[in-house]
């Protein structure tokens, strides 16, 4: 059984790699169904960045820190994802705090148990300040189920001082996983989402940005995965899990995103299928 963990593994983190990408996290460094931090130490890392780009993710401690999750509790089947259970979060704390580009791609899984109100995916910590000045309350960075439509929304702010928020189409269904993958390039914000169907990544939605301004994502604070912030406060704690988060600073088109789950597992299995031959 261990080989075969292996062999999955490898093939998820090679399908993954591609020459854009800033940080990704797959959590497949973990033991199912245990804290990312066990140490009785606070602040440690929880998870890799497996880029090769040092942008750790941090688990507090064992409660408020993810979990891993249990095995086979993926999009794949395989595998571990984070799981958090409405108080638990990963967060940064290296210079991805810096990252503002106005080309970029930002893919995850995510599976919610609890749809009620607004709950946080991914997000970024401070005040979304535009020359000295607070823009709003608001972080500067919301990917959410939002708590008025109940739609996937991302919410972002820029260093022009702009703040603008485009739902999906997609309303997601409590338990059931999902991908998605978020495209700026620089004019116009696209948002693709696979339910998983055998369909594939169908687009969920798009926004022209105001012409002549700097789209740049607005940098703040430590990019956090499981919550919000929101005027000074730690917000939105999902209930569910995340899985294969991928940023990278290019404009993807479908074709690069992470592959379908299905092929990695076909992949798996054909990879299987050769060691058993080979014993």
């Amino acid at each position: 059984m261990e080989k075969v963990c292996v062999i999955l593994s490898v093939l998820f983190v090679a399908a993954g790699l591609h020459a854009g990408t800033i940080a990704h996290w797959n959590f497949e460094d973990g033991t199912p169904d245990t804290p990312m931090n066990s140490t009785g130490t606070t602040g440690q890392i929880g998870t890799a960045d497996i880029s090769g780009n040092g942008h750790d993710m941090y688990a507090w401690d064992d409660y408020w820190g993810p979990m891993f999750s249990s095995a086979g509790e993926t999009p794949t089947g395989f595998g571990l994802s984070s799981e958090h259970d409405g108080h638990r979060d990963g967060y940064t704390l290296s210079n991805l705090s810096a990252w503002s580009t106005s080309t970029y791609t930002i893919e995850f899984a995510f599976k919610l148990d609890d749809l009620a109100g607004w709950k946080t995916l991914i997000g970024r910590d401070g005040w979304a300040q535009y020359n000295g000045q607070n823009i709003d309350i608001g972080a500067a960075l919301y990917i959410q189920k939002n708590g008025e439509n109940n739609a996937i929304r991302f919410d972002f702010a820029t260093v022009s001082g702009e703040r603008y928020h485009l739902d999906s189409t997609l309303v997601p269904a409590a338990g059931q996983w999902y991908r998605m993958a978020i495209v700026g390039d620089g004019d116009q914000i696209n948002m693709f989402v696979d339910s998983l169907d055998g369909s594939g990544f169908q687009a969920a939605g798009e926004h022209a940005l105001t012409e002549g301004m700097d789209h740049a994502l607005l940098a703040t604070g430590n990019w956090t995965f499981g919550r919000g912030w929101h005027n000074g406060n730690f917000v939105d704690h999902i209930v569910g899990n995340l899985d294969d988060i991928r940023f990278s600073d290019v404009a993807l088109t479908p074709a690069e995103f992470i592959p379908e789950p299905t092929t990695l597992a076909l992949l798996g299995l054909g990879g299987l299928m050769l060691r058993r031959r080979r014993q």
